[in-house]
């Protein structure tokens, strides 16, 4: 079998392949994907599930602010690889509200870059769509408290 990074970019393949005008739409979709492209460090595929005008905020961003846009995301990317030997997201859970907001729940692992001390940390996140794709998230380090934002426990 595979390793984890090669099965992700298959996964991530085949999702921006079969992906057709008019398909059916999915809400976890686009979240699975980003956090799949973090994991991967792959940049363009967190790009093409986020909005032109998305707002991304990290719990554990090096610069401690937004990330706005396409360009915002790519910063991101540059300041998790320019910090962070490794970086990876553990999904535990992704949870849709009736709303069209997004729930997930998962465990960012990373090791830094010069002093090589490992962390690990369950956070959560919500996220807001527009036209399936990534607008803004709304961080939580208490993992329970973004389910229960979206009506989940």
């Amino acid at each position: 079998m595979g390793s984890r990074s090669a099965q992700c970019a298959l996964t991530l393949s085949a999702m921006t392949e079969s992906e057709t005008p008019g398909e059916r739409f999915l809400p976890e979709e686009p979240v699975r994907r980003f956090a799949d492209a973090v994991t991967l460090g792959d940049a363009d595929a967190a790009i093409a599930v986020c909005d032109p005008e998305v707002e991304f905020l990290s719990v554990l961003a090096v610069g401690g602010r937004a990330y706005e846009g396409h360009a915002g995301i790519r910063e991101y990317f540059e300041d998790v690889s320019s910090a962070w030997s490794e970086w990876t997201v553990d999904v535990e859970r992704i949870l849709a509200a009736a709303d069209g907001r997004v729930a997930i729940v998962m465990t960012m692992r990373g090791r830094g870059r010069e002093s090589a001390a490992g962390f690990s940390e369950r956070t959560g996140h919500v996220w807001t769509l527009r036209n399936g794709k990534l607008l803004r998230n709304e961080p939580y380090r208490d993992a329970e408290r973004a389910l229960a934002e979206v009506g989940g426990s």
